[in-house]
């Protein structure tokens, strides 16, 4: 998902209300896999986690990542 995204879905909320909010950038998942991803890599597996409907999760996040390996071996 766009930073974009996310910013224009929260001026719809009233800045006092509370919400939970979760997210991982590809420094955030690099640091927790100990690896290296290109942008291609990381572009897709976060189209993966969009699509797929997975919920915001460690393990999710990492099946993401790790699908997208395997479809741009593929490649």
């Amino acid at each position: 998902m766009k930073v974009s995204t996310v910013l224009a879905a929260l001026q719809q909320e009233d800045p006092n209300s509370e919400i939970m909010i979760q997210w991982y950038t590809k420094s955030d998942v690099e640091a927790h896999t100990r690896a290296e991803y290109t942008e291609a890599h990381w572009n897709l597996s976060v189209a993966l986690f969009d699509k797929w409907d997975t919920g915001m999760d460690d393990y999710n996040v990492i099946h993401c990542v790790a699908e997208a390996r395997e479809r741009l071996m593929v490649l």
